[in-house]
């Protein structure tokens, strides 16, 4: 039986929202007809334990670009950062990858002060100019070496019992989309216990052709499909629709001056759009690979928004 959450972080307005509804986290995710949330832990801090019950997944702090610093690319790091103190504060205070290290170290404490079932590891290497030109430096077999590397140096702090579960972007890294490179990067970690979250938007974003939620569903199962054996390390899906293409190819292939970070994130979410599917194509997906997790994965400002949204979803499940 799978167990369905719905992704919630104690920042931004969520709690103050949260106590207008008169209840408890607990008794919301009840009221949704949920099993719990997928908490959102990107501190070196431990959340208020207030929300350790309902909290069956912990998704770890992500960097969206941090290859130039693992590498001490000084190139890289020059068109990344206007200042010594913006990289200093992208990468919570490390000054270096071992400082780096020990600062993920402390996400990791952190999120497992809330006792989840399993953590979500995002994968993946893309700095801001790049997510307008997609002209990568690094290619996924980089990035996925790499972050294999940055995981077996921290993942010694994570309980044996807690499983990892990897997830897939569009960007390099694991994409999902070569079955090779899949292999290449678990064989590379060196723990147990873990597996992929499937990220049915992001996936969807690999394919700028795709018209519609029942090509898009096409697309998700065959992919994983051609996984063969790998696709038994699926446990979780991250569940939302992204029908981006129509965006993707309107865009010119160059990186606009003096963009802001507010520009930045529009162009972003018109990419990743966390959508909730309203067909039921979202059932075939879910029929196909069996998750053990689904955490509907939305875009939402305020709780009724994201009520509204998971009620379109669910009943498309």
């Amino acid at each position: 039986m799978s167990k369905h959450l719905f992704n919630f972080c104690v920042c931004h307005d969520y709690v103050e929202q949260l106590e207008q509804t008169e209840k408890s986290l607990p008794e919301y995710v009840n009221s949704l007809g949920l099993d719990g949330i997928e908490h959102l832990v990107y501190t070196k801090e431990p959340p208020s334990p207030t929300y350790k019950e309902s909290s069956v997944g912990a998704h770890l702090a992500y960097w969206p670009y941090w290859l130039g610093f693992w590498k001490n690319n000084k190139a890289r790091l020059k068109r990344e950062f206007k200042s010594a103190k913006a990289r200093n504060d992208c990468y919570l205070g490390a000054m270096n990858k071992d400082e780096w290290l020990s600062v993920i170290q402390q996400n990791l404490i952190a999120a497992e002060a809330v006792k989840p079932e399993y953590m979500v590891w995002h994968v993946s290497e893309a700095d801001v100019q790049e997510t307008y030109t997609f002209d990568f430096q690094y290619s996924d077999r980089d990035v996925l070496e790499a972050a294999a590397d940055v995981f077996n140096a921290v993942s010694m702090v994570i309980p044996s019992h807690v499983t990892v579960l990897f997830e897939n972007l569009w960007w390099p890294g694991l994409r999902l989309t070569e079955p090779d490179m899949v292999k290449f990067f678990f064989e590379h970690i060196q723990r147990k216990n873990v597996g992929i979250m499937l990220d049915t938007g992001h996936l969807m974003n690999t394919n700028p052709e795709l018209r519609d939620e029942e090509e898009a569903a096409d697309y998700v199962c065959r992919t994983v499909d051609d996984l063969g054996e790998l696709a038994e390390l699926i446990r979780g899906v991250h569940l939302s629709c992204s029908l981006s293409g129509g965006y993707q190819k309107s865009f010119v292939r160059e990186y606009p001056k003096n963009v802001t970070f507010g520009e930045m994130y529009k162009h972003i979410v018109q990419i990743d759009q966390h959508q909730p599917f309203r067909t039921k194509a979202a059932r075939r997906i879910l029929e196909f690979v069996q998750p053990h997790y689904i955490t509907h994965e939305m875009i939402y400002s305020t709780l009724t928004e994201l009520e509204e949204k998971l009620e379109i979803q669910l009943s498309n499940c």
